[in-house]
Formats: C-alpha cells, sequence, structure tokens
C-alpha cells in the first residue's frame, strides 16, 4: 500500500477517535501513527482533550453565591433612559401655537378676536381668584383693546410661559417622586 500523508491522517483523526473509521482504515492509520512521532503527538493530545471533555466537571460556588450576586446587581446604577429635549420640545410647542394662532388670525379674524376675548375674560375671571397675576389679566380685558397685536401677544406669552414654569416644575419635583416610588 504505499506511504501514507500526515494530513490524510489528520483529517482521520476525529472519526478514528469516534470509531467511525472501517477496519482498513483503522489499520492504515495506526500503521503509520506507529511510525510518526507527530502523529503520534497529535493523536496522544486529542485523547487527552476528548477525555476532559467527556469528564463531567462541577463548580463549587459560594454558599452566598446567590445573595452575593443579587447585591451586586442592587448596588449597580439603574440605566438611563434617554431624555427627551425639553427645550426642543418647548420650543416646538411655542412656534407650532403661534403659527396656530397666525394662521387662525388670517384665516378667521372676527371669530378668533371673539374667541380671544372670551378667552381672556374667563382667564381675568379665574386668576381674578387667585390673586396677582390675575389682575394683570384682569387689566387686560378692562382694556376692551383685543384686536391690538401686542395685548393678543401679551397673551401668549404669558400663556407659554405658564406652560414652560408647569413643565419645569413637574419635571424637577413630580418626575423624580414618581420614579423613586416605581423603584424596586
Amino acid at each position: 500500500m504505499g506511504s501514507l500523508t500526515c494530513d490524510w491522517c489528520e483529517e482521520r483523526f476525529e472519526p478514528f477517535l469516534d470509531d467511525a473509521l472501517s477496519a482498513g482504515e483503522r489499520a492504515r492509520l495506526l500503521g503509520h501513527v506507529d511510525d510518526c512521532d507527530a502523529c503520534r503527538g497529535l493523536l496522544e493530545e486529542l485523547r487527552v482533550v476528548d477525555a476532559l471533555l467527556l469528564e463531567p466537571r462541577t463548580i463549587e460556588l459560594p454558599e452566598n453565591f446567590t445573595f452575593a450576586t443579587m447585591a451586586d446587581v442592587h448596588a449597580m446604577p439603574l440605566p438611563c433612559a434617554r431624555r427627551a429635549p425639553i427645550a426642543a420640545l418647548l420650543a416646538a410647542y411655542i412656534a407650532g401655537a403661534w403659527s396656530l394662532v397666525g394662521a387662525a388670525f388670517l384665516i378667521i379674524p372676527q371669530h378668533m378676536t371673539a374667541f380671544v376675548q372670551h378667552t381672556l375674560a374667563v382667564t381675568s375671571t379665574v386668576l381674578a381668584a387667585l390673586g396677582g397675576i390675575g389682575h394683570v389679566f384682569a387689566h387686560l380685558g378692562d382694556r376692551g383693546d383685543m384686536s391690538s397685536w401686542t395685548t393678543v401677544a401679551g397673551g401668549v406669552i404669558l400663556a407659554d410661559a405658564l406652560v414652560v414654569v408647569a413643565v419645569v416644575a413637574a419635571l424637577r419635583f413630580v418626575r423624580p417622586r414618581i420614579v423613586e416610588r416605581l423603584r424596586w
């Protein structure tokens, strides 16, 4: 039969270890391994690796492993949620509100003037009950000059300022309390 190459034998080492070679191939392989130190060494290493893989291994865990692991998990900082760009949202709100008000005044000026008069009357009544800020609106409502852009702009700016204050207050004071209650 001629001399076998090491490459031919190396391709058959795994099937040999798994008892998947025919009797003829097995005999040829063993004949080559008897004569070749390199192949003999490699086959021996593969036998050791296979033996280690077949041997079940147990890992001894410390007695308080679960408790210590969970303590480490609880000590880790909470992942930060991606924050919405509040300034951008407020700017978009203000730009959108002004655009809608301007478009409404261009499309239906009589109805918008009546709407602004009614809104300022209701707002001045509500805020008059709240105190000092109500006097400003009451003064605007008493002037009777609802078609003036300065009056409308002043009302919109004041409403925007109130929205900004409400959003900031919610983010600074309400949100942290809600987050704290939701923690486990």
